[in-house]
């Protein structure tokens, strides 16, 4: 799903739609925010934050004013529709990286083919890992056949309270040294996904 259409001869942006996204969760507490400390927030420059809020304004998303940006009525119900949820992981025993954090994305388990894809997607956004969780039949599974509610009782009980989950969802674990590579990771994975 692309969030932000830019077009394909003009400068090389750098960020991509999960940092859109993340604009919008970041100002979701109704708190206005400046330009920088957006920028730091969401680990984009100056530059392509303009960009991004130019972008969030024209589609209604966002109000600037010169006390700063803050969110629409229109941009929350946006975001409380949008298929990504995100959450901070305490129980992954993952051996690479220190911080995991997971993205719930709901009912796009039928387009994951073998997890690589997510792994591999992350690993680009700068996460050191990722791992891709589907729900099926009630059980979080890693693909192909390793149930969690089975071998890691913790942690599916623990992504469970973190998360309200269903048949068909997909939960990515992304995973670095400290919590934007794994959050740029999963999300990264999730998006590609929708």
């Amino acid at each position: 799903m692309k969030l932000i259409d830019l077009s394909r001869y003009g400068p090389v942006h750098r960020f991509a739609d999960y940092h859109v996204y993340k604009t919008l969760a970041a100002i979701s507490d109704g708190r206005r925010k400046g330009r920088k400390q957006l920028s730091d927030a969401v680990g984009v420059g100056e530059g392509s934050m303009r960009t991004i809020l130019e972008y969030l304004r024209e589609h209604d998303l966002v109000e600037i004013k010169q006390t700063g940006v803050s969110i629409s009525k229109k941009g929350i119900d946006f975001l409380n529709g949008f298929p990504i949820q995100v959450g901070l992981v305490t129980k992954s025993d993952s051996s690479i990286g220190q911080v995991a954090v997971a993205v719930l994305v709901k009912s796009m388990a039928d387009k994951v083919k073998i997890g690589v894809e997510q792994r591999d997607a992350a690993v680009k956004a700068g996460a050191d890992g990722a791992t891709t969780i589907l729900v099926k039949s009630g059980n979080l599974w890693i693909i192909p056949d390793y149930n969690l509610d089975e071998h890691k009782k913790a942690f599916a009980a623990e992504l469970r309270g973190i998360f309200t989950i269903q048949d068909g969802d997909v939960i990515i674990i992304g995973t670095g040294m400290d919590y934007r590579q794994a959050e740029d990771g999963a999300l990264s994975a999730a998006f590609d996904l929708i």
